[in-house]
């Protein structure tokens, strides 16, 4: 009977403690003591499991709070807010929350809705293996959730035992959706991120990216400034792109069409040119490639370089005119996203997941302010 009680007293005291390291390491003393005098108490070996667990956990100081209050779901969002790993904690993280030990074997199950509970595992040494169909149920709901894919995401499928099945899985779902125009920058992310799995090249990846740089520049474009010549280096282009485009086509008609060029130039892409527009072409190309980036470098705003340089692969210029940018307006969530896509064209991957993170975190704060009352 004193026994029962020493271990109902254990029990409670296990529950209550924690509000500081100091009395986690108190409690650590006393079970220790305990565990000496009874070491054969089946009870007192599964709450040291517990408390060392805690103990462990507690050492991350991104996880204390909520580990020490034992709240699972603050949990969750403090490991996927954490930007450091340590992948020797997984055990003890299910002895803790035995939930997200039935999260996982649910997800693996194919249960997709507990990804959330999930992804962030891999900071403990989770390295999962996805399901048959996740890569399509990705594709799908990325479709129509642009945020799905963060770095937590990333990291977790690059640390995934299947990876390269994922990635060529990711292309294959892509590839039955190259008719959808309209998709096309999303598609484009998730052909980075298969190539980001498994570090493989392929031609609709090369095709979509120069899509979305197109539509970049053309979207930049002013009619006011807009010449025959450059109609004529966009048609070509377009002529170029093996996709469907006809948004590229009506963006490029309307552009003409405002700037006033005349009949005689405005074409279809894909139609013969006249001679006579071969040979201005031809005597005015040189003038007009010099004379545009200067006039561009020297007098266009700054998100109009943005997207010149964009269009002939400057990167890293792009790059370091979105800092300039954002610098005067950082919750510009576009410009941010164009920033993390330029990142991702030169392979540091690791800033690209730093930008999508800040367009998460900007979207939600302009999610919240639209649903808080105003005065």
């Amino acid at each position: 009977m004193r026994r029962f009680l020493l271990v109902v007293l254990l029990l409670v005291s296990v529950n209550i403690l924690a509000q500081s390291l100091e009395e986690l390491e108190k409690n650590w003393d006393e079970l220790l003591q305990r565990i000496v005098r009874e070491p054969e108490s089946d009870q007192l070996i599964e709450l040291g499991k517990k408390l060392s667990a805690k103990r462990r956990l507690a050492q991350l100081e991104s996880l204390r709070d909520s580990v020490l209050e034992e709240n699972l779901e603050r949990f969750i969002e403090d490991l996927l807010e954490m930007s450091e790993s340590r992948e020797d904690l997984l055990d003890e993280c299910f002895v803790l929350f035995p939930e997200l030990k039935e999260d996982v074997a649910k997800f693996e199950g194919g249960d997709f809705s507990k990804l959330n509970s999930v992804c962030a595992l891999w900071k403990l040494g989770y390295r999962p293996i996805l399901p048959q169909g996740f890569a399509a149920w990705l594709v799908q709901n990325f479709l129509s959730n642009p945020f799905l894919v963060d770095w937590n995401l990333v990291f977790f499928l690059k640390n995934s035992l299947n990876k390269n099945d994922v990635a060529r899985q990711i292309r294959q779902e892509c590839e039955k959706l190259r008719d959808r125009e309209e998709s096309y920058s999303t598609l484009y992310r998730l052909m980075v991120l298969a190539k980001q799995l498994d570090g493989l090249n392929s031609q609709f990846e090369s095709e979509l990216g120069r899509y979305m740089e197109l539509m970049t520049a053309l979207e930049r474009l002013s009619a006011e400034r807009f010449s025959e010549e450059e109609f004529e280096k966009f048609s070509r282009a377009l002529d170029a792109l093996n996709l469907k485009k006809d948004n590229l086509k009506a963006i490029l008609s309307l552009l003409a069409e405002r700037s006033g060029i005349r009949d005689s130039v405005m074409r279809e892409p894909g139609n013969d040119r006249s001679n006579l527009q071969k040979v201005k072409f031809r005597v005015d190309l040189a003038i007009m490639v010099v004379s545009a980036f200067f006039v561009t470098l020297f007098l266009l705003p700054r998100r109009l370089k943005i997207s010149f340089f964009a269009f002939f692969r400057a990167y890293r210029i792009a790059i370091w005119l979105c800092q300039k940018e954002l610098s005067k307006d950082p919750t510009d969530i576009r410009l941010r996203t164009e920033l993390a896509m330029f990142y991702e064209r030169i392979g540091e991957n690791e800033k690209a997941f730093q930008q999508y993170k800040i367009v998460r975190d900007l979207s939600r704060m302009v999610k919240k302010d639209r649903i808080l009352p105003r005065a």
